[in-house]
């Protein structure tokens, strides 16, 4: 029997659909392991002016982690009006909701028109994004957090 004769394999696809305690809703997930599909949450800064420190996105969101496995966090200084070669995305941690960390607990760095992932250790109970322009251009960076549960 050649390969074009052979019989393709039957397709079946089944949803699952998974509690969430917090969102009091049911949502997709993987069969796999019976677990819901991660969180993705989208954070954007715009006109970044030079030398800045500390810079809150437009919407300041904070993200719940304590119930992480796995934290990924991509970075994209690609938006055609970042012309700086020097941004920081600094994590900032707190264990008991209110006190933050001074210092980052992780912390990446890219130039103009790059994209970077970077997983960060789950353990706190919320994290927190800043930007810091390090140079004499102006940044504009989009920032993707994707926890899994």
């Amino acid at each position: 029997m050649s390969e074009q004769e052979q019989p393709r394999q039957g397709q079946v696809i089944k949803e699952i659909m998974v509690w969430d305690f917090d969102k009091r809703e049911w949502v997709k997930g993987y069969i796999r392991d019976r677990a819901r599909l991660p969180d993705v949450v989208e954070l954007f800064w715009d006109s970044v002016a030079q030398n800045t420190t500390d810079k809150a996105p437009q919407e300041d969101k904070i993200v719940d982690v304590e119930k992480a496995t796995e934290i990924a966090i991509q970075a994209d200084t690609t938006p055609p009006d970042n012309t700086s070669t020097s941004v920081d995305i600094n994590v900032e941690a707190t264990l008991d909701g209110s006190t933050w960390d001074s210092v980052p607990y992780a912390e990446m760095n890219l130039g103009d028109n790059e994209i970077k992932t970077m997983l960060v250790n789950p353990g706190p109970k919320r994290i927190r994004l800043r930007l810091d322009e390090n140079n004499t251009g102006v940044a504009e960076c989009r920032v993707k957090v994707k926890v899994r549960e």
